[in-house]
């Protein structure tokens, strides 16, 4: 059943103007820069003087009411509260979500506004560009060491698993360490049936808040930890896990981000576990921390051992022990150079060290069960990436592979959206997967026309002495060229073969055709598989691959 007051309550707060576009434009740029800097103190003047003023307009004392109580923790006198949310007051304080004391009001959790980004489907209903999100409010606008058992809001990882995330309609989709339920709000957009677990009873409470605000009756929330409420395969499965690694010597656990296991065992267990609970052709996007240690170069493609998943895992980042260190003890809100601050320094660096951890990768693992009907990701070296296929021991079984690449670089410009473009190039190794030399000389190939080509020259001189091909899509990346290959780039419009190609240039660069076809047929593989060029093959879903890059 829809909570028809909480969805009422949303509708009211999109009314009065409180959006993520709207807040931008209510304070000013640089205000919305310091915020992503977790400064609150502009926005909060800002508010607060619009509050005093009383040549202040109805529209924007309502902004700042919104945003003083929902966001910034603010107490705000009832009569503004009441003009805010009119006969969704009561509403809003049946559910918990104001506290009113005499004639003065409270917001004991944050409630704070998402413009969904691209790709994600929308249209459904007015606003519906727009969700509303329950959480603990946080470091934003408390300077207290956080409870361990906080609710955390949208942050940076939960943003980055909604861009990697395919957005195709799936009958049952689940979301697996809810929070405030983000990633299960968003797939109930294009999904039948949400699960949604936590072993926060907090967190589920929120999330379903959260739902009853924006409407959304699909999602069926459960209790339990990671996969274990889950009864039934899912079609999509996604995971913004607690997998930040913490020294099991610290006091507090804090559930929204530390499983409360040794290193990286959490997300270990999470992922071997992952393709059980697929169907066929059933696919998951998860993100996670791991360890590197010294003399081993391994990743989360070599903990899955199911023959009939493939695994591609795609590291973004990479800090060393104390770098890591930092970034979590500030996220917890202890104040730097404090004692707390250096015994909690101390406890992270200790526990590495008894593991022999050289740094601490962050990146994305997606997941895909085989099924002949779907094509499934596959593996090949791709420029400008640290391939690691061979140390999976191969193929486990047809069209089955299990990937490492390292890609640090800033995501570009993607019209489509990040996941489009990740759907292209799984379409794409797939194709490259099967496709052995002769097929690939035999091929047309197109180059993305996002491309870019720079040549560089010192001044006089009449070669360039390097030439590097840079995507206006997907990471941004930037690839090496050697002659002959930027010439069979610049030629690449599908109207010939490799093989055509190669002779041309042979000639032209007066070397042996054969051997300059099987050293393109190399690093054609290699652009082909980080999106660069497009091979014109009737293995490859043309339509997808056209839509995604154009």
């Amino acid at each position: 059943m829809t909570d028809l007051p909480l969805a009422h309550l949303g509708e009211t707060l999109y009314r009065s103007g409180y959006t993520e576009p709207r807040l931008r434009q209510f304070w000013g740029a640089a205000t919305s820069e310091a915020l992503l800097r977790n400064n609150a103190a502009p926005a909060i003047h800002h508010c607060t003087r619009v509050l005093n003023d009383e040549s202040s307009t109805a529209a924007d004392r309502a902004m700042a009411t919104a945003a003083l109580l929902f966001h910034f923790h603010r107490t705000i006198p009832v009569t503004e509260v009441r003009a805010l949310l009119g006969e969704s007051f009561d509403t809003a304080a049946e559910a918990g979500l104001i506290t009113v004391d005499d004639d003065e009001v409270t917001a004991p959790f944050a409630l704070t506004p998402y413009e969904l980004p691209v790709g994600v489907p929308r249209g459904f209903r007015p606003g519906d560009e727009n969700l509303y999100l329950v959480a603990d409010h946080g470091t934003l606008t408390t300077p207290d060491v956080l409870d361990g058992e906080f609710v955390l809001g949208l942050g940076g990882a939960g943003r980055t698993l909604v861009s990697i995330t395919p957005r195709e309609h799936v009958g049952v989709a689940a979301d697996i360490g809810t929070g405030c339920g983000i990633q299960a709000l968003l797939l109930a957009r294009h999904g039948d049936r949400v699960i949604a677990t936590d072993i926060s009873h907090r967190a589920l409470r929120l999330a379903e808040l959260s739902a009853g605000l924006n409407g959304v009756t699909t999602i069926e929330f459960r209790h339990g930890s990671l996969l274990e409420p889950l009864s039934e395969p899912v079609d999509l499965l996604v995971s913004n896990p607690p997998f930040v690694i913490t020294p099991r010597s610290t006091d507090t656990t804090f559930e929204y981000r530390d499983g409360g296991m040794t290193g990286d065992r959490l997300v270990r267990e999470l992922f071997t576990q992952i393709p059980e609970n697929l169907t066929p052709g059933g696919r998951s996007v998860c993100l996670g921390n791991w360890e590197a240690a010294s003399g081993k170069d391994d990743g989360p493609e070599t903990w899955v051992d199911d023959e009939d998943t493939s695994v591609f895992v795609i590291e973004r980042e990479a800090l060393d022990p104390i770098a890591y260190a930092e970034t979590w003890i500030r996220d917890g809100g202890i104040p730097r150079a404090s004692t707390a601050w250096n015994e909690a320094a101390s406890a992270w660096i200790d526990d590495f060290a008894t593991r022999g951890v050289d740094e601490i990768v962050f990146g994305y693992v997606l997941m895909s069960r085989s099924d002949n009907d779907v094509p499934t990701i596959e593996s090949a070296d791709s420029a400008g990436s640290q391939d690691t296929s061979s140390l999976a021991g191969g193929p486990s079984g047809e069209g089955v592979f299990k990937t490492r690449v390292r890609v640090t670089s800033a995501p570009a410009n993607n019209p489509h959206g990040l996941a489009e473009f990740l759907t292209t190039i799984i379409a794409i190794r797939s194709w490259l997967a099967a496709a052995g030399p002769e097929e690939i000389a035999e091929t047309a190939f197109t180059r993305s026309p996002d491309l870019v080509e720079h040549r560089h020259f010192v001044p006089g001189a009449p070669e360039p002495t390097s030439i590097t091909l840079e995507q206006g899509i997907g990471f941004g990346q930037v690839f090496d060229l050697d002659t002959a290959l930027a010439g069979f780039v610049s030629v690449a419009d599908g109207t010939l073969t490799l093989r055509q190609t190669a002779g041309a240039l042979a000639q032209l660069l007066e070397v042996d055709p054969t051997a300059l076809e099987d050293q393109l047929v190399a690093q054609v593989r290699a652009l082909c598989a980080a999106g660069a060029l497009l091979p014109d093959s009737g293995s490859v879903e043309a339509s997808t691959t056209r839509t995604t890059v154009e």
